[in-house]
């Protein structure tokens, strides 16, 4: 004759009839989250009895493996993991159409002095390397609004076109910019910046008698590193004396 015990039908012989669940003493001490039954902790049985006994012990080592395999009913194995799509990494969001112009309208940076007529060279900079020009033309955008825009300067590295600036009428000069340069990105209400990775610009407003005015400053960077290359070798030759 077989009973159950605990749930599963083993031999009388190899098992200690109980009827009930084990009690404290009859438990080996497991981090599992249920108890070994008390057959684990019975004498070793005789000879006649091996057979059943490993019979039981392959049944219970069975099931303790299944219940510690087997997943949480909760658990949705089929469920896919969730994706994660990276964002491509963008170090200049603000500086494509700066970096596509590399200049203003109708000029890119690096272009020599001959390429720019109606020129009025201003009194140099004590210590500047660069050549400052003021525009007196009607030519191109700014030209036709030199009215509003009246301060137009362009500078010069080397005979070489690397900055751009004008003063003016912010209603005109801020729109322009935006139409060059695209929206930018904004620090507080009058200033715009573009930064990418050969031209930076920005733009702000300040005020200026019973209005405003407004700036923009459009520079090669690449220029600008090369400037700054040629004053640190300057100030190293002056201070080698």
């Amino acid at each position: 004759m077989r009973e159950p015990l605990l749930g599963l039908e083993v031999g009388r012989r190899g098992l200690h009839k109980t009827g009930r669940l084990p009690t404290a003493a009859q438990m080996l001490p497991t981090t599992y989250s249920f108890f070994l039954p008390a057959c684990f902790l019975t004498p070793m049985p005789s000879s006649r009895s091996l057979p059943v006994a490993s019979a039981t012990l392959l049944i219970l080592t069975g099931f303790l493996l299944y219940s510690c395999s087997s997943p949480s009913p909760t658990t949705n194995e089929t469920a896919p993991a969730a994706e994660v799509t990276p964002q491509p990494s963008r170090q200049f969001p603000f500086g494509g159409k700066v970096d596509s112009l590399d200049g203003i309208a109708g000029h890119t940076f690096g272009q020599p002095l001959s390429a720019f007529p109606k020129m009025r060279l201003l009194p140099p900079t004590p210590g500047r390397l660069t050549r400052t020009y003021e525009y007196e033309g009607s030519e191109g955008w700014f030209g036709k609004h030199h009215q509003q825009v009246r301060t137009q300067f362009y500078y010069f590295l080397n005979g070489k076109f690397c900055r751009f600036m004008a003063l003016g009428d912010p209603t005109v000069l801020r729109p322009k910019a935006t139409y060059l340069f695209g929206p930018g990105q904004a620090e507080g209400k009058y200033r715009l910046f573009w930064e990418g990775s050969r031209a930076r610009a920005a733009y702000s407003e300040q005020a200026s008698g019973m209005g405003m005015e407004g700036q923009l400053d459009v520079l090669s960077k690449t220029l600008e590193a090369e400037q700054a290359a040629q004053a640190q070798a300057k100030f190293k030759a002056e201070n080698a004396q």
